[in-house]
């Protein structure tokens, strides 16, 4: 949520019309709870354990404020949902604290809880006319098993799609997730592209003397054709690169795929996305290129490593590499 923004919903899930999350968590979290849903899932070998209850929530990723949905309907007792709450509330500061490095109206001296209360400001302040910067700085996607980049500190540029390729030999389970990734993923990471190398022909310039016109869009002033694309304020950070699209799977697995699904064909094949194979047998990397896979040869580059995320990006506006984090957060 942001106060004074007419591309709010550009903030939201473009593969919903710009729709909000909050009702899907309510109705999973109620089916997963269900006895009648978890007796199927376990005749099917998925057993859910009796103390295991599932909570909706809705993230504010704007104002990094968090609501938790049918508290009363789940059954937790209210020391653990105390608990719980001050973990998702420590969660809500670092992620605060991490963002606001790359405002320039906040210092980077921050304190967690003073990170928190400028994001929430910034969410409700008439004159913010950046008050998050959406997917801005995307860079990659990672799809496979999250072992792959726990302790990996990636400066928020990275989506992370959880896949365990041993439960999908045939790629059943691949297929449609990555017509999923590279149409979402893939599309944002291109929006984002083509709105800073022209903001005025694909971008639709700066916001700031937009009007909503009839509630569909934006115009300059008082008329002009209705603007497309991202404005300035939101992609001025960005670098403009092809989504890096990294998958944990076999070669004659992605083979199928692509022989079944034309759109992920034709993504890889013209290389709207840049895609890199790990190859779970052993580790080895594959890279798309000219339509075929090849090994891919690494830069002779160390990863430097870090004590925590917060001590590798203090007092760092710009852009960081990708480290290794040995303690966590602190």
């Amino acid at each position: 949520t942001s106060t004074n923004n007419p591309h709010e919903a550009a903030y939201n899930c473009g593969a919903t019309g710009g729709g909000h999350g909050g009702p899907n968590a309510r109705v999973f979290a109620a089916m997963a709870n269900h006895p009648g849903v978890r007796e199927k899932l376990a005749a099917r070998g998925v057993v859910i354990p009796e103390r295991t209850r599932f909570v909706g929530g809705f993230h504010d990723t704007c104002s990094d404020s968090l609501v938790l949905f049918d508290l009363e309907e789940v059954g937790v007792p209210s020391e653990e949902i105390e608990r719980f709450r001050q973990a998702l509330d420590e969660a809500r500061r670092r992620s605060a604290h991490e963002r606001c490095r790359r405002f320039e109206s906040a210092s980077l001296a921050l304190s967690p809880e003073e990170a928190l209360a400028h994001v929430s400001d910034r969410a409700a302040s008439l004159a913010e006319p950046r008050p998050e910067c959406g997917h801005v700085t995307n860079a990659l996607c990672i799809v496979g098993r999250r072992e792959l980049t726990r302790g990996l500190f990636l400066d928020r540029r990275a989506f992370l799609v959880s896949y365990e390729p041993s439960l999908d030999p045939e790629g059943e389970v691949l297929g449609p997730l990555l017509e999923t990734v590279i149409n979402v993923a893939g599309g944002i990471s291109l929006e984002y592209y083509f709105s800073f190398v022209d903001s005025t022909f694909y971008g639709s310039g700066t916001k700031v003397a937009h009007n909503v016109a009839s509630l569909v869009g934006v115009m300059d002033g008082a008329g002009s054709d209705l603007r497309t694309g991202l404005p300035v304020q939101m992609v001025e950070l960005h670098e403009p690169i092809r989504l890096l699209t990294i998958v944990e799977a076999e070669p004659a697995t992605l083979e199928r795929i692509i022989e079944a699904r034309p759109v992920v064909a034709r993504a890889l094949r013209n290389e709207w996305v840049r895609f890199v194979l790990r190859r779970p047998s052993d580790g080895a990397l594959l890279e798309m290129k000219d339509g075929a896979l090849r090994p891919y040869v690494a830069e002779a580059a160390e990863i430097p490593r870090a004590p925590s995320s917060m001590a590798h990006y203090a007092g760092a506006r710009g852009h960081l590499r990708v480290a290794r984090v040995d303690g966590g957060h602190r």
